[in-house]
């Protein structure tokens, strides 16, 4: 499980554009003939099944009940006086062990909610059917296993509450005015927001979809083909990309490169090292595939052509200029990412989907 969610990892990272970790040493496509590293076999006529992408309506009302409960308010209760399960209720209290305060157990003010398990056994409990205004005295037991306080395990105590308020939580209907208040530029009704949220749910089925029909006809292909070992520079390359991306990772979480690889997919250095290049000798592989399927199909495109993508990717991802997008990303591995997309869409055009 851990090896295969770092492999998915992998493909992401490659496949997103591979930023770094091209040194001069590196070894790219244009540099080798793609037929000395692999045999084609079928690759036309793949058949692979997918089930179409869908979005259920729970889905989408699951999704918009979130939005709703983003604009929950807490409401004074009125027209009751009484605690009842699931109010919130502001409360004064001070506990005492053997008629002495304890430290710690008094506050002014809190909010607790009843029946959310926050006091210890009880307390919450004894406080329903009580008035506000009203001071009652509870005398409950703390755990036996009380870690906050471990002297007062198992200690019996009184606590002497006041109750202030009762608040309960309201979640406010589903209207076009609340549909406004989301912002949402392209939604002003309630049908408009459905709309807007199933198309949105859809257009991520799809991409999972393809996605998957990507990854069902790559490894079919492969499985079809006799590799040699792909070319050293360009594995090593593509671990670097690896190990720079995990590390980021890493680093989001405040710790090194072997403590997130141990804590997060249980591997030592020796073991994440050996996976990540394997993932890097698998990707290269595939990408030397699909190189030699562009060269089999006539697929390579031009130079005016890859002048042009690159200008559309760029203007895309809203980089200053052409050029700055090439100094980023690199010429060498705009290529590589265009090969791949272009012979994935022949063997799409060629492939038989089923659902």
């Amino acid at each position: 499980m851990m090896k295969k969610k770092i492999t998915l990892l992998a493909a992401v990272t490659l496949a997103a554009g591979m930023l770094s970790a091209c040194g001069k040493d590196a070894a790219y496509l244009s540099e080798i003939k793609a037929s000395k590293y692999v045999t084609l076999g079928e690759y036309k006529g793949i058949e692979v099944t997918q089930p179409e992408p869908e979005v259920s309506d729970e889905y989408v009302d699951s999704y918009i009940e979130y939005l709703r409960s983003q604009r929950t308010v807490t409401v004074e209760v009125t027209d009751r006086t009484t605690v009842q399960e699931g109010d919130m209720v502001n409360i004064d209290y001070t506990g005492y062990r053997d008629g002495v305060a304890f430290e710690g157990g008094a506050a002014q003010g809190d909010n607790l909610t009843i029946g959310s398990g926050r006091f210890i056994d009880g307390f919450e409990d004894g406080l329903i059917g009580t008035s506000v205004g009203e001071t009652v005295t509870l005398e409950l037991s703390f755990p036996a296993d009380y870690d906050p306080n471990p002297d007062l395990a198992g200690a019996a105590v009184t606590f002497d509450v006041t109750v202030n308020s009762i608040s309960v939580l309201e979640t406010p209907e589903l209207t076009d005015e609340l549909v406004q208040d989301f912002g949402i530029a392209e939604c002003s009704t309630v049908e408009e927001l459905r709309a807007y949220v199933y198309d949105a749910f859809y257009a991520e089925a799809v991409g999972m979809y393809e996605d998957a029909v990507a990854s069902d006809i790559t490894q079919a292909v492969m499985a079809n083909s006799i590799f040699n070992e792909p070319p050293e520079k360009m594995v090593k390359r593509y671990q670097d990309v690896l190990i720079e991306s995990m590390t980021a990772q890493a680093s989001s979480y405040g710790v090194n490169l072997d403590t997130f690889m141990l804590n997060y997919y249980g591997m030592d250095t020796e073991s994440y090292l050996a996976v990540f290049q394997e993932d890097a000798t698998t990707m290269a592989q595939q990408y030397i595939m699909f190189q030699a399927i562009a060269d089999a199909e006539g697929l390579n495109p031009t130079k005016d052509e890859i002048a042009q993508k690159m200008e559309e990717e760029a203007l895309e991802f809203g980089y200053e200029s052409v050029d700055a997008f090439k100094e980023e990303v690199g010429e060498e591995v705009f290529y590589e990412y265009l090969i791949s997309e272009t012979a994935m869409e022949f063997l799409k055009d060629n492939a038989v989907i089923k659902n």
